[in-house]
This record gives C-alpha cells, sequence and structure tokens, in this order.
C-alpha cells in the first residue's frame, strides 16, 4: 500500500526543509513546506558545526545533506528535514507529525559536528528508534512503526553544534538471509 501523507514539521529553530535531495537512481522527494525561523536568545547567531568559532553555512549544510543523501535510491521520501541544532541556538529539535498513518516506515539519520547527538522515534507514549553517539556525518537507517496518528521525532545535540538530517520512506524491503 503507497502511503502519500506528508509529515508536519514543527519546530523552533531555523531549519530547512528540503523537498528534494539528488540521487544516483532517482530523487528522494518531501513535502514542499517552509517553516518559521525563530530568533536565538542566546547568542545572536548560529555557529559552524564544522568549523569552530564560524558562523553557520546553510550552503555548506546544503551541499552535505545533498552528498549524505545522494545514495538512498529510487525510494521517495514521504518527508525530509535538514537543520541546525546545539547549544548556540537550540539544543533540542521536536518534529512532530500528525497525520502519518499507523503503519511501518524507514528511516534514514545523518549527524555532522564535535558534539554528541541522540535520536529517537516514538509514537503512542512508546520509543520505537533511539540513536546516540557522536557525529560521523554517515547516514544511518532503520525501520519504525506506529500504531496510532502522532510521531515525535526528537534530536537533541549535546556539546556543540550539529547539522543533522532525516529521511522518512515507506518501510523498505529488507534482505533476507539465504
Amino acid at each position: 500500500m503507497k502511503k502519500t501523507k506528508h509529515l508536519v514539521v514543527v519546530f523552533s529553530v531555523a531549519a530547512l526543509l528540503l523537498s528534494t535531495a539528488g540521487c544516483s537512481s532517482g530523487d528522494v522527494s518531501g513535502p514542499a513546506s517552509s517553516s518559521p525561523a525563530a530568533t536565538s536568545s542566546s547568542t545572536p547567531q548560529a555557529m559552524s558545526a564544522m568549523e569552530p568559532g564560524q558562523p553557520h553555512d546553510p550552503v555548506d549544510m546544503d551541499n552535505w545533506v545533498a552528498s549524505v543523501t545522494a545514495n538512498l535510491g529510487p525510494q521517495s521520501a514521504l518527508a525530509g528535514i535538514a537543520a541546525h541544532v546545539g547549544p548556540d541556538s537550540s539544543s533540542s529539535l521536536t518534529t512532530s507529525d500528525s497525520v502519518l498513518e499507523p503503519g511501518s516506515y524507514s528511516f534514514f539519520f545523518a549527524c555532522r559536528g564535535d558534539g554528541d547527538v541522540t535520536f529517537s522515534v516514538e509514537n503512542a507514549g512508546v520509543e520505537q528508534v533511539t540513536l546516540e553517539g557522536s557525529c560521523a556525518g554517515k547516514l544511518q537507517g532503520g525501520d519504525f512503526s506506529t500504531t496510532e496518528v502522532g510521531t515525535d521525532f526528537v534530536i537533541t545535540a549535546l556539546r556543540a553544534p550539529a547539522d543533522v538530517v532525516l529521511r522518512i520512506t515507506d518501510q523498505l524491503p529488507q534482505s533476507t538471509p539465504e
């Protein structure tokens, strides 16, 4: 069954919602949407995740997101988000979905920077996925299931700024051992 619902993105930090990412064997598309940028109360400008002491560079982050997601393949993304999080803006980003139907999905997540990041998926009060550790800039993936409408994707940066990217797709087939 093909899912056509889109993930509704709600968050309070400056974020870039990506609708497409180039792929070697097809396009990964997400919903075309935008989110208002919030100002940070701690500092006047977000700091780079890659170059300490330098301002955050959205163009550099866009280039990184495109390179990281280039090998996702032809699977269409139901949603996509890229964001800069950290102590200089907001250490935590919560993306709340209010329309993703109960079912099975795949996710792809990557972060870069000098800090540690936790990423979790929660549905119906149950944590489905948790990833935590240092940002390596590599795409990680997995599956999760929802039992009701209302899924939270929570990303928290610890110690230093981080650039993050998340893609949600219909569940991808798993290879079976022979």
